[in-house]
């Protein structure tokens, strides 16, 4: 190791990735992002210090970026990369998600969004036993995603895609990534979706949701554990608003610290 190298903050250029589960969950939602971005036809970028997405549609989460490192104040040039990977975006909705407070940035055209929790689970599987009229599928048609799409945009609600062509949400390209999208049914219909990605030692819960009258009946349960199996000696991680937290902290998942998550639309 060179004497001159910084002392290790978990946030270096050179800093592994496996240095913490932070630092894990960070590049395998930039992955996310950046698959969602490919699958939809849209672009992604990457520096040392930042991870840019734009999906090239009107769903803001999906059109992300991601600190890897803490922003410094408000000329720190990070500000300037975003600012030049999103021009000409045509005014698309996009977010900033940042493991660290940050400064106040209103006065560069930014809107706080929150501060959603991130959630850790250990590394182990669960067995558990969904009721009778609960089952789980992965999604392998463009019709089970039609589905999936459906269920967002009511469910969650994404309101910015109403209305959008078949497949806008969720594209079959998805099919072909790294991300695994999830059916969950009660009696037989289709009431919830959910994706996950599984890379960089987490199980990355990455999307959940569920139609209205389906909530409370044991299928968001459902969808949370049959993922965890996917990697059972890895940690599940997520990221969730305060409606979603009570429901992962009863599956055991414990809240490790709150991000900080902006938005902005030119």
């Amino acid at each position: 190791m060179s004497d001159d190298r910084p002392l290790e903050t978990g946030w270096l250029a050179d800093t592994p990735v496996t240095d913490t589960v932070l630092r894990r969950f960070l590049f395998n939602q930039a992955d996310t992002n950046a698959a969602i971005a490919t699958a939809s036809g849209g672009r992604h970028d990457r520096t040392d210090d930042l991870a840019m997405a734009d999906a090239n549609g009107p769903v803001p989460y999906f059109n992300q970026s991601i600190l890897l490192r803490p922003l410094t104040s408000t000329d720190d040039p990070l500000l300037r990369d975003l600012d030049a990977f999103y021009r000409g975006a045509s005014g698309r909705m996009r977010t900033l998600l940042s493991l660290w407070p940050t400064p106040d940035l209103a006065p560069h055209g930014w809107s706080l969004v929150g501060h959603p929790a991130f959630m850790v689970r250990g590394a182990f599987g669960v067995s558990f036993t969904a009721p009778d009229n609960v089952t789980v599928q992965r999604a392998a048609t463009a019709d089970d995603l039609l589905d999936a799409e459906r269920i967002a945009v009511e469910g969650y609600p994404l309101d910015e895609a109403k209305g959008l062509p078949p497949l806008s949400v969720f594209p079959a390209e998805l099919l072909d990534s790294s991300i695994t999208m999830r059916l969950g049914r009660l009696d037989g219909q289709a009431v919830a979706a959910g994706a996950c990605h599984v890379a960089h030692g987490v199980v990355n819960l990455c999307f959940a949701a569920t139609l209205p009258q389906a909530r409370r009946r044991g299928v968001w349960e459902a969808l949370v554990w049959d993922p965890v199996n996917d990697g059972p000696s890895l940690p599940a991680v997520a990221y969730t608003i305060d409606y979603s937290r009570p429901g992962f902290e009863r599956m055991g998942f414990v809240p490790i610290i709150r991000f900080t998550l902006w938005a902005r639309a030119d």
